[in-house]
């Protein structure tokens, strides 16, 4: 799968799926750094998009979630209604009034977009008032959808659901207009590079998924987080805005965390904990080295 495809599912959970439930058990990759007044962070890299067959999950994330007193993720999918949440992502996706798709990318792309959408069973033309970036997610979804992942079924979703039981408190460490700005700020030649690349490698995707699972599942988050490093070389200064300056920010609020003497479980993509200039080596820097849990 392309990189737009697994950016987008990094950040949006619109991307990132398991091996099935039959692989061979063992531990996605987690870490812990202990604070001085006895509490601590475990961060758990994620996956976003599961299958019903991705069930059981491993034991490993309910033990993780038991022991903690807190749930920490990029985004609190519970700070505001689904409706107030769509219209934030509609207002960012429109293009400009009397601008259409076909006004803003190259005729074999809009073509392209044509031809696959028709084979999906989507009328392009009742999305032809949003910009490339949006249009490259809602197809990937769909076409992800075709293939069984299902971002309800995501390991966000899933440790969301179990909060709500045990009555754990829910933070996030950014918003939805953050996110959704990152991608609403791209130039036009990335956007329309993104829906292209989406297009073209639809059909790949649930084997690339599948790989990226294996990596997850096995806890090679190393080797997950370097095929998605390459990626970024698509997209000049990309990187910078959806990793390197995300992990910075959320540095400060994450040390102070630690400094409260409660045990809290951090999920994130897996490129915000391997991989250069990784949340995990920011706060070692600054005096918080952190233990791989085996």
């Amino acid at each position: 799968m392309g990189s737009q495809s697994r950016l987008i599912g990094a950040l949006l959970a619109l991307a990132a799926a398991l091996c099935t439930a039959g692989t061979a058990a063992a531990d996605p990759a987690a870490w812990r750094i202990s604070g001085k007044q006895g509490g601590d962070i475990t961060f758990l890299g994620s996956m976003h998009v599961l299958r019903a067959t991705d069930y059981p999950l491993p034991a490993t994330i309910d033990k993780l979630f038991e022991r903690s007193d807190a749930l920490i993720m990029e985004l609190d999918l519970d700070a505001t209604d689904p409706a107030t949440q769509q219209a934030t992502i509609m207002r960012a996706a429109m293009l400009p009034p009397g601008r259409v798709l076909r006004d803003v990318v190259d005729p074999k792309v809009y073509q392209l977009a044509e031809q696959r959408t028709r084979a999906m069973g989507i009328d392009l033309s009742l999305l032809e008032r949003f910009e490339p970036w949006f249009l490259s997610i809602a197809i990937l979804d769909q076409g992800m959808r075709k293939f069984g992942f299902e971002g309800e079924r995501g390991l966000e979703q899933y440790l969301l659901r179990k909060s709500h039981e045990a009555h754990k408190p829910i933070i996030g460490l950014e918003t939805l207009e953050l996110q959704i700005g990152i991608f609403d700020a791209l130039p036009p030649a990335s956007q329309q590079a993104m829906l292209e690349q989406t297009l073209n490698e639809l059909d790949d995707a649930s084997t690339e998924m599948a790989k990226l699972a294996a990596a997850w599942r096995e806890g090679h988050l190393e080797t997950l987080s370097e095929g998605l490093l390459a990626d970024f070389k698509a997209f000049p200064g990309l990187y910078e805005t959806l990793v390197k300056n995300r992990n910075a920010s959320w540095v400060e609020p994450l040390e102070r965390m630690l400094g409260d003497g409660r045990h809290y479980l951090v999920v994130v993509g897996a490129l915000h904990l391997v991989g250069r200039d990784n949340v995990i080596d920011m706060l070692k820097a600054r005096g918080h080295p952190a233990v791989r849990l085996q």
